[in-house]
């Protein structure tokens, strides 16, 4: 049987075989990574109602002081764009908020600002790798009114007054 089998068959089954063996560990060393499937009811969905949000406030002034909520200090805040942008972190949408803007320049008066539940629009940020961060955005531009400089009154001239005495 075996001169029946030549060299040449034989190296050729060989090949075969172990080729058929490569592909049977390959498919069973993939079935092991991958996740089984999971369960219909399983919730792996981010609630969106529990998303706080960001406000972006655009001004001319640099440093804008602010108050939140009647709150002086709001510490979850940073300044962008030259220190023009103020962008307030943080903000339960779920209700309306009153944002009091007051330039640090001399001549304009504060502007109240209303960040509405309304406001905010959903927005998804570009991260590393396939994760994705969803973020609620609103976006504002107040325009402050410039505030008349008192004007001083006219002093009198000193030669005026000495005349008098």
């Amino acid at each position: 049987m075996l001169k029946t089998l030549n060299l040449r068959r034989l190296s050729s089954l060989f090949l075969l075989f172990s080729a058929l063996a490569v592909t049977w560990m390959t498919t069973a060393a993939l079935a092991k990574e991958k996740k089984p499937p999971r369960a219909p009811d399983a919730v792996d969905q981010l609630n969106e109602a529990d998303v706080l949000g960001e406000a972006y406030i655009a001004t001319r002034f640099q440093f804008v002081k602010f108050e939140y909520d009647g709150k002086k200090e709001w510490e979850n805040h940073e300044y962008l764009d030259g220190s023009k942008t103020l962008v307030i972190k943080g903000i339960d949408r779920s209700q309306d908020h009153t944002v009091v803007l007051t330039p640090r320049d001399s001549g304009y008066e504060g502007v109240s600002v209303t960040l509405k539940a309304s406001d905010f629009k959903r927005a998804v940020l570009k991260t590393k790798g396939r994760t994705q961060t969803i973020t609620f955005r609103a976006y504002y531009k107040p325009d402050f009114k410039k505030v008349d400089a008192p004007k001083a009154e006219p002093k009198p001239k000193e030669g005026a007054e000495g005349a008098g005495k």
